[in-house]
Order: structure tokens, then sequence, then C-alpha cells
């Protein structure tokens, strides 16, 4: 078994006509009957170009309906996450439908990269590579990304895992946290102290101590199996 990241610009789509305007996305669920798309999609992009954005995807010929769930900024870098609904009518096949309908299996969500759609497949030879790459050439240039001889899971946290955690870190806490890691708290040598963090939030240093060691056992908890489990799997 292998597995490939195969990539392609579908002409055309709104997935393409996205290229211009720096966005990353994932396809986090669809379902495709009776001619008609329903997904979720994750979506990043620049905070200045939301609209135009949401204007290219609405716009399109294929979308009947688009509504933005929720809305948040991404890391303080002056970009925008957005989970989006779409829903609309299908005129032909797409290439995720295709892959889906000649066989072949998809790992993870289909990601959208530089107006690209990217498909992480688990295939048996290269053989079976060829095929998915000549089936995707119906709909526009191919490029093959990844290729790896040996399958290997991820070892990762779930979706759910992740929001599980993002939830369970109380306003206050993940204040600190904040704070601490923008004034330098966590650099090698301290920039700040625990004190002077203290001072500026208006809390004694005891209570900032409790906050910060109750993220970073939070934090630890969650993410040790993972670290844990994938040195297991690196291991001969």
């Amino acid at each position: 078994m292998l597995t490939a990241k195969v990539c392609v610009r579908y002409e055309g789509d709104w997935t393409a006509k996205l290229a211009a305007h720096d966005v990353f996305g994932e396809f986090i669920a669809s379902t495709f009957r009776d001619r008609r798309y329903v997904g979720i999609m994750a979506v990043e992009c620049n905070a200045d170009e939301v609209d135009t954005v949401l204007d290219v995807i609405g716009s399109h010929r294929f979308i009947d309906e688009l509504e933005v769930v929720e809305e948040f900024e991404a890391d303080g870098r002056d970009r925008i996450s957005m989970t989006l609904f779409l829903e609309g009518g299908l005129t032909e096949f797409t290439p995720l439908q295709t892959l889906l309908y000649e066989g072949f299996l998809p790992i993870g969500p289909t990601k959208l990269e530089n107006g690209r759609e990217c498909f992480d497949l688990l295939l048996h030879d290269r053989d079976e590579l060829s095929k998915a790459i000549e089936l995707l050439e119906e709909f526009g240039n191919v490029t093959l990304d990844r290729i790896s001889e040996e399958f290997r899971r991820e070892v990762v946290p779930s979706r759910a895992g992740w929001q599980a955690l993002l939830a369970s870190i109380p306003p206050r806490r993940r204040e600190v946290l904040n704070l601490a890691l923008e004034e330098g708290y966590f650099e090698i040598p301290r920039q700040v102290t625990l004190e002077e963090l203290a001072d500026e939030m208006g809390i004694t240093k005891t209570t900032a101590s409790t906050h910060l060691r109750k993220a970073e056992r939070q934090l630890v908890e969650f993410l040790l199996p993972y670290i844990n489990l994938a040195a297991e799997e690196g291991e001969p």
C-alpha cells in the first residue's frame, strides 16, 4: 500500500477562483444525493477579503445557499477563520465524486490550497495512482505533491477531542496563557516574571501561578498520550 497527495485545479469552479485570494480551506463534511450537494467547509482568508471570498463562493452557479456558521480571528495574523454551510445543485460530477465512484479511498478531509482541491489517497500501487491522476486530469491540471511507499496512520487527536479541550479552558485561564505568551514568559530566558504578569492582570502572584499550572497540566495531559503513541509508531 502507498499514500499520495494529489491536487487538481478544477477549472471554472469557485475553488479555482479562490486562488487569487490566498484562501486555505478544508471540506469537513459533505454528501451528494440526487444531484444535490450539501457540505460544511472551514475557510481561512485575509480579514479584508472576507466579503470577496464569500461572494466568489456564493455567486457560483453550483451554489444555492451559503451560510456563515461561525467566524473568528485566526491567531492574530489579520486572518479570519470561518465555518461555512454550503448547499447547491450539480450539473456534472465533481473530482471527489469521481474518485469515490471509481472506488478510490480518500483519507481525511479534502483540502483547498492555492485554488486546488487536494486529496490524500490510500492506494494499492503506482498503477492505481496513475489511474487516479488520469481521472482527475479530466477536470484540470493535476500535481502530485507527495507520495509515500508505506502507509502510516496519523497519530493526532480527533476534531472532537480538540473541540472538547478548547471548550474546557476557562476564559480567565486562557487570558493568563495569552498574556504569558505575548509577554515572553515561555521564552528562554524569560522576558517577564510571574509577578509582572500578575500585576498587569490585577491578580496575585499565587493566582497567576495557579492559572498557568492548571492550564499547562490540562494541555500536557491531553497531548502527552499522542506524543507517546507517535514515538511508539516511529520505533523499529
